[in-house]
């Protein structure tokens, strides 16, 4: 085995970035995805783990499957958008039809070159980074290849600290507001999807050059509800949970400040102290709630 940078048992850390001991992927193949071959049409979901991923997945197979009829497949999600920096589960660069699309929580530098060069669309989705803390601390309890946290006040102050995994929340969405300039990216955030779900997906098809008729949205929209999401096989990565990687169902709540929940009075003042010392000229809005 390759020397690794460990951050745990489970996590090792290269370029300001934590991924899965117990994964394929090695710092010689992270390198070897800035050279992959990337093609003009592809399409790539970016977000910080636990930011609305596999929400934006449904969101993006409904679109792409109804803009492209021939692009359908009878395969789950997370096969028609494979992750391109974990290979346990699935190859992303698997023969496909285009447009191919890719998932990823690497930061914009860890990307293939042909991101850039070839400016490909990257549809990045960000949520408020208590409830993240929150969503992540649970997904350790449930993910097996990663270290079940000792406490929530641990788990807490590693978040802040970036030691946790993919690292730091702060500077993966300040990484990616900063590469504006360089990408083709558009911004989605959770809670405005939680607020006006129609509204944010025909931002998206304008985005991706998706023209469709409205009865066509609202049907995208309705298969995109956490309601309909938590039953259907395809979205709800129940084909996962049936393999022993998680021991828990991955769709937990889909709300906004569940972190009031958890979060003591001194540990929400510490965290708006942080975020303010992190995040002072950040140029998004974050929403801490929104009401059901």
């Amino acid at each position: 085995m390759d020397s690794l940078d460990l951050v745990s048992p489970y996590l090792y850390r290269y370029k300001n970035v934590n991924l899965l001991v117990k994964d394929k992927m090695r710092p010689k193949d992270l390198d070897a995805l800035l050279d992959a071959e990337i093609r003009p049409t592809d399409i790539f979901l970016v977000a910080y783990p636990k930011s609305g991923t596999i929400w934006m997945q449904q969101i993006l197979v409904q679109i792409i499957g109804a803009a492209h009829p021939d692009w359908v497949e009878d395969v789950t999600n997370r096969t028609h958008i494979p992750m391109l920096e974990i290979r346990f589960l699935c190859d992303p660069f698997r023969p496909r039809p285009d447009p191919r699309v890719f998932r990823s929580h690497l930061r914009p530098g860890m990307l293939p070159n042909g991101v850039k060069n070839k400016q490909v669309k990257v549809v990045y989705v960000w949520r408020n980074p208590k409830d993240v803390l929150v969503s992540l601390f649970h997904f350790s309890h449930s993910f097996v290849m990663l270290e079940t946290p000792e406490s929530f006040d641990i788990f807490f102050q590693q978040f802040l600290d970036g030691d946790v995994f993919m690292g730091s929340w702060f500077d993966h969405l300040k990484d990616y507001c900063e590469a504006q300039d360089q990408l083709n990216i558009h911004f989605v955030q959770y809670e405005n999807m939680l607020k006006d779900l129609r509204q944010e997906v025909v931002k998206l098809c304008a985005f991706l050059g998706a023209d469709l008729t409205d009865e066509v949205i609202d049907h995208i929209v309705e298969k995109s509800t956490f309601r309909n999401m938590k039953t259907d096989p395809k979205a709800n990565y129940k084909d996962i949970f049936e393999t022993n990687y998680y021991t828990e169902p991955t769709m937990r709540k889909g709300i906004a400040g569940d972190w009031k929940n958890h979060f003591t009075v001194a540990q929400n003042e510490h965290f708006d102290k942080v975020f303010k010392e992190k995040m002072g000229n950040f140029p998004l809005t974050c929403t801490w709630e929104v009401k059901q």
